[in-house]
């Protein structure tokens, strides 16, 4: 009954963010409604928890992974659980689409950069935490920073999924140069 109940309110608010998006161009308001959209999901805690929603073994190198909740036929209007079980530190790096993040559980830090010669500089910061998010035009940098101290749970939403997105790019701080950002290696199917 909760797979029932879930898949219902994810179609529901996918629907009011199709509404609000679609045929358009995505603007800083557009994706402030969808973080809108997507923080009233997020209250529904009996339907996205860790039960739900497991993290990575303790075997796995990984430390967090991606559900994918909804993704339109063309790819487009994808929406992940991700969830993380110990310390994440991405780089910086772009989407090439916009990108919207929702805290469900835990905090998760997000730091905004601008390009720089010889790299970027931090030029903001926000904690993703219950009924925060962040969003981000296709060309803004962030990096992601989790501390290893509980699981979180969040709700990543792009433009396009994430395996359509091979041009996006990474600053390699080691050895000073933009690079293009490995596909995500652990995405797991959960519109069922």
């Amino acid at each position: 009954m909760a797979s029932e109940d879930r898949q219902k309110a994810i179609s529901e608010t996918i629907h009011r963010i199709r509404e609000k998006a679609s045929g358009q161009e995505v603007t800083r308001d557009t994706l402030d409604n969808i973080r809108e959209e997507l923080i009233t999901l997020a209250r529904r805690k009996d339907l996205f928890s860790i039960e739900n929603f497991p993290p990575p073994g303790a075997d796995s190198k990984r430390r967090s992974c991606l559900y994918r909740l909804s993704e339109d036929q063309d790819h487009g209007f994808a929406l992940y659980l991700n969830v993380a079980s110990g310390s994440v530190n991405a780089p910086p790096h772009d989407h090439t689409t916009w990108a919207v993040i929702v805290g469900i559980e835990g905090q998760e830090e997000n730091r905004f950069y601008k390009k720089v010669p010889g790299g970027v500089e931090q030029i903001a910061s926000h904690v993703v935490e219950p009924g925060t998010g962040v969003t981000m035009l296709p060309d803004e940098i962030h990096t992601i920073h989790i501390e290893a101290e509980k699981p979180v749970l969040n709700f990543h939403m792009y433009g396009l999924g994430l395996e359509q997105l091979d041009g996006r790019n990474f600053w390699n701080d080691n050895t000073k140069e933009w690079k293009v950002f490995p596909a995500h290696t652990d995405i797991r199917e959960a519109r069922n």
